[in-house]
Order: structure tokens, then C-alpha cells, then sequence
């Protein structure tokens, strides 16, 4: 998957979502966090702590796979004020899958989280690696899920160091910028020693920027609203 990740800073350049000048005068200073790929045993606890300590609200784009696996994670995560995102059940290349793969990676995405948090609603997906087709985007609408992507990728799923990760999403943090980090790692990619340790250095970063970025005078807000699709609504048969 190197290609892929090597690639995917490019690819979401633009404006993440669109506010209309209402929300955009009234989040004139909101700067939003996410982060992919989880939940992670080791890693998301620690980082919810970091975030609970700031009293920061964050977005997780979680793995249907790794929600099942680790449920009271995701409980915390909601219990915290956090908001979660549609990740797909493992992680695929979407331009590599068939629509009706895609339906079952989105629909059981959102069947799992229906099935740990009742009361979560979804509103993004965020598609693996940034690579959206327009079987995709027409499987996320039916579902009632828009298209969630990222202004600032400090690459930390690389591990570059906790200086160049904060560096990186200090050069860039603007008004609205939607920041991609990670808690955790694709099935497909976990290295041999697993989920222990795998995203430290984005924790520790992340433990600086807060404050770094309240000094600028930005505010970490949760991703605005554009719908309100429940998951127990969003059901799609899985074989």
C-alpha cells in the first residue's frame, strides 16, 4: 500500500466540505481533528485521554472491523462527545472493489456501529487512502453519508517524528482546515509487533498542537452537521 499512501496528501487538496456563509462566519476560527484507521487498544485510549484533558472534541473515522472488536471503545468515544465516521469494514482500495463490495464495506460499517451505539448518528464517510469512484460516492449517498476528506496531511501514519508532524499542520492550519491524523493502522498494514506503540509520536504531537493552535486562536469543533442519518436506518444485507 506505499503507492497508495504516497499519493493520498495530494489527492484532498481542496476544501474538505463546503460551509454555507453562515456556518463559515460562525466557525470563522474552527479547526477540525480527525483520525483514521482506528480504534486502536493502545492508541485511542491514550489519546482520548490527551483529548479530555484539553476538553477538545475530535472526529474518529472508524474500521467496522476494529469497532467489532473493540466496542467500549466506541462507546467512549460517543460518551466523550466525539463524533464518529463510516471508515469501511477493512480498509479497501475502493477503486479496486466491485459496487457490491462497496455496499457491504459502507453498509457493515454502519451496521456495526448501529449495533455497539444505538444513539450514534453518521453524517461522512471518509473513503480509504482518499481514492474515491463514482460507484462510491453513489453508494455513500444512498446511505446518506457525504464524502468526508482532509486540507492537512502531516503524513504521521509514516512516523516522520513528533516535530515534523506538528511542524507540518502548524505551517498550515487556516480557518476551517479539517486535519487528518491516525489512531490506529489498516488491517492489511499492522506491523509484526501489532497495535502496541504504533502511534505514539501522534499522540505526543497532538498533546502539543492543541495548545499550540488555542494559541493562535483557534477552536476545535466538531465537523458540522449536513444530515442526520442513523445507522439502524442505513441497513444493507451482509453474505
Amino acid at each position: 500500500m506505499t503507492r497508495i499512501r504516497e499519493r493520498r496528501s495530494s489527492c484532498c487538496a481542496s476544501a474538505a466540505f463546503e460551509l454555507d456563509s453562515t456556518e463559515a462566519r460562525e466557525r470563522a476560527q474552527a479547526i477540525f481533528l480527525t483520525f483514521d484507521d482506528g480504534p486502536n487498544p493502545f492508541s485511542t485510549p491514550d489519546l482520548l485521554d490527551v483529548l479530555a484533558e484539553h476538553e477538545v472534541t475530535a472526529t474518529f473515522c472508524v474500521i467496522g472491523a476494529y469497532a467489532a472488536e473493540y466496542p467500549d471503545l466506541i462507546r467512549r468515544i460517543v460518551a466523550q462527545g466525539h463524533g464518529l465516521v463510516n471508515h469501511t469494514m477493512t480498509h479497501p482500495d475502493f477503486s479496486e472493489c466491485t459496487p457490491d463490495e462497496i455496499d457491504r464495506q459502507l453498509g457493515g460499517a454502519n451496521e456495526v456501529i448501529a449495533s455497539i451505539c444505538p444513539q450514534a448518528s453518521l453524517h461522512y464517510v471518509r473513503a480509504p487512502y482518499g481514492i474515491w469512484t463514482a460507484q462510491a460516492r453513489a453508494a455513500s449517498a444512498r446511505l446518506g453519508l457525504e464524502p468526508l476528506t482532509w486540507t492537512i496531511d502531516p503524513c504521521d501514519w509514516s512516523c516522520p517524528g513528533v516535530d515534523a508532524i506538528e511542524q507540518a499542520v502548524l505551517d498550515a492550519a487556516c480557518p476551517g482546515a479539517v486535519i487528518l491524523l491516525h489512531d490506529g493502522c489498516p488491517p492489511d498494514e499492522l506491523p509484526p509487533d501489532g497495535h502496541r506503540g504504533l502511534r505514539d509520536q501522534t499522540i505526543m504531537a497532538v498533546r502539543r498542537l492543541i495548545p499550540a493552535l488555542h494559541d493562535r486562536g483557534f477552536v476545535f469543533a466538531p465537523l458540522p452537521c449536513r444530515c442526520a442519518t442513523s445507522p439502524r436506518n442505513t441497513h444493507i444485507d451482509m453474505p
